[in-house]
């Protein structure tokens, strides 16, 4: 058997899940897969595909979700739940076990294990209690309390009902109003549910009979709706009437919209609404129109975020993220240190660069796990370097704004340096602007305990943010770094250079060591040095490289 306990969810394939169950049939009287959010029985075939029966509470012939749904509640929670069901004179038993099926295709799916036991009951024994939670109406379970239409498991029971009932072809529509944030702050909190009130109505006149719709939660709405009609029309029409809900010159709501198109019924509706939205991310981060679809390239894109996290951890511990150093070199060219920049080496040998799986880490919370191990090369590094030519270099090394809320950064440094007996000067500590200015207060009394304690504070990417003259009043750092963008012109453009020269002598004036990065020309080079800096970094000197070859340049450059 290849399920696994993680937490309390138990991970199985589609090829094993069916032996499984069966193993525990011994045990139950009744042993089901349940989907939470559609509230049907859910079956997995021989060739590993989904299909879906009767709704699952049928079993107790109720007409809606059960008032304590235990497959809701393991399913969100994670963890297992046991409840009791009364019908016909029996005593359902109910144990909700959490699982995460991994599909034919590779994709994830949520759902929970039903093992269930049938008790005769004796006559009278039922409670007023249980008798009213039997009788109490499903409408609350499934609608929305604002709005009055379908909520998400409300939507997700009757996209399920249209999808067996017609034969059209279908669409998933995810819906999202971008700048809702600002309607309950410029016009109040009433203003702000009357709109979502309007949206719903808007909804439902693009809706018929063969279509539903729902609020997901926020400002997220889905449809599932047949493709009888010109989408970009119909999707222009939806567009037109939000905006108008608010009349007012200098505001106007923004609506993006994803699709998926239902090819296989058999999918989640969870999964097909995923798929959509996925479409409605790629559409408003490229900026470039209102709505998308999904394609195999988003596709492609889920799987391989799917592989980096639940790979993440295994492949950590077996060392493929590895430190590649950049060298920061004086005028006269030489290497004074370098910053640890991570890669991902694959057991084929390919270098994954950090655009391929930082941002998946952030959003998953993963980060701050990798930036603990890159600090822990670099102080192991340092360590190495004791007693060699590379012992007077320095490696700086980043935090960023998650580390704060994951560490006690004042304590970590100090216990690693102390671990690899390194001395703290060595080891510098990177932040970018939005690091301090998340917590500033707390953040930076985390920074003044590093800098007590004897280690270098960089502050990363000068002049990309909005507050980065207030820092340098408030922050006492010992290093600025330069943002690329603030040189790219540098060479024949008199604004910058009046800028960059200011910053320059102002940082020097704080006691501030000055280090330009993405440095890749000589007349960069020239035109950096005549305005007052000393340190620099960039492709023009190299690009990040592995420590052995680090070691090879930074020992040219001593000599």
């Amino acid at each position: 058997m290849s399920a696994a306990a993680t937490n309390q969810v138990i991970k199985y394939t589609w090829k094993d899940v069916n032996s499984s169950m069966d193993s525990m049939r011994v045990m139950f009287d009744l042993v089901r897969l349940v989907d939470a959010e559609e509230c049907r029985e859910v079956f997995v075939t021989d060739s590993g595909e989904l299909t879906f029966g009767r709704e699952c509470y049928a079993v107790w012939n109720s007409d809606h979700r059960c008032v304590n749904c235990t497959s809701y509640k393991a399913c969100h929670t994670h963890q297992k739940k046991s409840r009791v069901e009364y019908f016909d004179g029996k005593s359902y038993q109910i144990q909700s076990v959490p699982i995460e099926l991994t599909l034919k295709d590779n994709t994830d799916y949520s759902c929970n294990m039903e093992l269930i036991t049938f008790t005769e009951l004796v006559p009278g024994i039922q409670t007023q209690q249980e008798k009213d939670e039997l009788e109490t109406s499903g409408y609350i379970s499934t609608h929305d309390n604002l709005t009055g239409v379908l909520n998400w498991d409300g939507f997700c029971k009757r996209a399920r009902s249209l999808l067996s009932e017609y034969h059209d072809d279908y669409v998933i529509v995810s819906v999202d109003i971008d700048n809702f944030r600002f309607v309950n702050s410029l016009f109040g909190n009433s203003t702000g549910n009357e709109v979502l009130i309007g949206i719903s109505g808007i909804l439902n006149d693009m809706c018929d009979e063969k279509s539903t719709f729902g609020r997901c939660g926020g400002v997220n709405f889905a449809i599932c709706k047949y493709l009888d009609c010109d989408m970009e029309k119909w999707i222009d029409e939806i567009t037109n009437k939000i905006s108008s809900l608010i009349d007012v010159p200098t505001f106007q709501l923004s609506t993006h919209f994803g699709l998926f198109k239902v090819e296989n019924r058999n999918l989640p509706i969870s999964i097909m609404y995923d798929r959509s939205y996925m479409a409605l991310e790629d559409v408003r981060l490229n900026n470039s129109k209102v709505f998308g679809w999904f394609n195999d390239s988003l596709m492609q894109k889920a799987l391989h975020e799917q592989r980096v996290i639940s790979d993440f951890k295994a492949n950590l511990t077996s060392g493929q993220f590895v430190i590649y150093l950049q060298p920061q070199v004086d005028k006269e060219g030489k290497i004074e240190g370098a910053e640890c920049l991570v890669r991902w080496i694959l057991p084929d040998g390919k270098v994954l660069p950090p655009f391929e799986f930082i941002e998946i880490l952030e959003q998953s919370n993963l980060i701050g796990s990798l930036d603990h191990y890159v600090w822990e090369l670099a102080a192991k590094q340092l360590s190495a370097w004791k007693g060699t030519v590379y012992e007077d270099l320095y490696l700086s090394v980043n935090v960023s704004p998650k580390d704060f809320y994951h560490f006690d950064i004042a304590s970590v440094f100090p216990e690693l340096c102390k671990k690899y007996d390194i001395n703290p000067g060595k080891l510098h500590v990177e932040i970018t602007e939005t690091a301090i200015a998340d917590e500033m207060q707390n953040n930076m009394v985390t920074l003044e305990k590093l800098q007590e304690a004897g280690f270098i504070v960089e502050i990363d990417d000068f002049g990309k943010g909005s507050s980065s003259l207030g820092l340098l009043k408030d922050l006492k750092a010992d290093v600025l770094k330069i943002d690329m963008r603030f040189i790219q012109k540098s060479e024949n453009d008199k604004r910058s250079n009046v800028i960059l020269e200011s910053v320059i002598d102002m940082a020097k004036r704080l006691n501030m060591e000055v280090i330009s990065e993405g440095v890749e020309t000589q007349d960069q080079l020239n035109n950096l040095t005549n305005l007052g800096c000393e340190i620099f970094q960039g492709f023009y000197f190299s690009k990040p490289i592995p420590v052995a070859a680090f070691e090879k340049l930074a020992a040219d450059s001593i000599i």
